[in-house]
């Protein structure tokens, strides 16, 4: 069983049908041409259930996903769809994702897409378009970074289908990974890409807490496991946000690029070294390719989309009683807000007196 999580992601392309005022025709092309390829061979969870030659494991996971789909829409709110109704195999990740940043400060590079707005990565679903796409990233001077993704949401206009990877995982991040992406199904707020996944982020992790609590027991395997995910990422992400606050201080010199871009060096190896001090106090595997990962402004920003705020989240979620389905609720207050999501959440936290204690910070 796969015992860490890759994280997940949005399908950037739709299909053609939204391609109006975007310039990349054959990118939107191409990628509904393969999401179109994906629906053509997915089969009814209904039948396989139903078929007595599928494994029983198999259809345990399968169970197991209708019982954390469900648990979304009737205990946390989330959207009801019509995912994950369906079964498709597949081999390797089914997405690669590029993302890019400046090399002489932390502002990353965005796409612009119709309906969802300015996003900082970019999907593909062979490993060839996300290289082409690297490639050219790189020569225009852009820091780069390609990672694998373990699912993908559609926003709620298509069908996701249950991925044959998704069998191979593990309870606590199966759980994680659904209401991950339901979140995102539910709440997106156009332009902002990092909100969007620190939302999915929180509601997966403390999501999936609760719902295998209800189902296993406090105690149980299953949630000691979620409880160390929602721990590394908490962890993780203060760490990463200290490493960024770094670099950023270091890119505000009154020096030339030239000088930042060498200078930084230096600050990346010791980024590397003080990770080695913060490892053992990790207790699963989910930033493990971290060392091994040659450093550059797109890596940090990567790892920083998703848990950035999450110590913010905590004292949220306890001002609301702990009680998921009303941060959910609030969330969507923020998006019918259309204001900015941060500026909402500081402004109303401090309205509310909530303080995050310099620990989690």
């Amino acid at each position: 069983m796969i015992m860490g999580r890759l994280r997940p992601c949005l399908v950037l392309a739709l299909l053609t049908l939204l391609l109006t005022g975007c310039g990349d025709l054959f990118y939107f092309s191409k990628m509904g041409w393969y999401q179109g390829s994906v629906h053509f061979h997915s089969v009814s969870v209904k039948d396989l259930l139903e078929d007595a030659g599928t494994e029983a494991q198999a259809k345990e996971k399968i169970r197991f996903i209708q019982e954390v789909k469900h648990y979304g829409e009737k205990r946390l709110g989330l959207t009801a769809t019509e995912n994950y109704t369906t079964f498709v195999e597949v081999k390797g990740p089914i997405l690669y994702v590029v993302s890019a940043c400046e090399k002489d400060r932390l502002k990353p590079y965005s796409w612009s897409f119709p309906i969802i707005g300015r996003v900082t990565y970019k999907s593909f679903f062979t490993q060839v378009d996300a290289v082409n796409e690297k490639t050219l990233l790189d020569g225009r001077g852009y820091d780069t970074y390609t990672q694998r993704a373990g699912a993908y949401s559609t926003l709620g206009w298509l069908k996701d289908p249950i991925l044959s990877s998704m069998l191979e995982w593990d309870r606590a991040p199966l759980a994680n990974l659904i209401l991950h992406e339901m979140t995102h199904g539910t709440i997106y707020i156009k332009g902002h890409t990092d909100f969007n996944e620190q939302a999915a982020t929180f509601v997966g992790n403390q999501g999936s807490i609760n719902f295998l609590t209800e189902k296993y027991g406090a105690d149980s395997k299953e949630v000691a496991f979620a409880r160390r995910l929602q721990e590394d990422d908490l962890l993780f992400g203060r760490w990463i946000d200290q490493a960024c606050r770094r670099l950023t201080d270091f890119y505000e010199k009154d020096i030339p690029k030239a000088e930042k871009v060498k200078g930084r060096e230096a600050i990346f190896q010791s980024i590397k070294e003080e990770f080695k001090e913060i490892k053992p106090r990790l207790q699963t595997d989910t930033y493990s390719n971290f060392e091994r990962v040659p450093l550059n402004n797109a890596v940090l920003l990567s790892y920083h989309r998703y848990i950035h705020r999450l110590s913010s989240f905590g004292p949220m979620y306890d001002y609301l009683d702990r009680d998921l389905g009303r941060v959910v609720d609030f969330f969507k207050r923020i998006q019918e807000s259309e204001e900015d999501p941060s500026a909402y959440l500081e402004r109303w936290m401090q309205a509310k007196g909530i303080i995050v204690p310099a620990s989690q910070r």
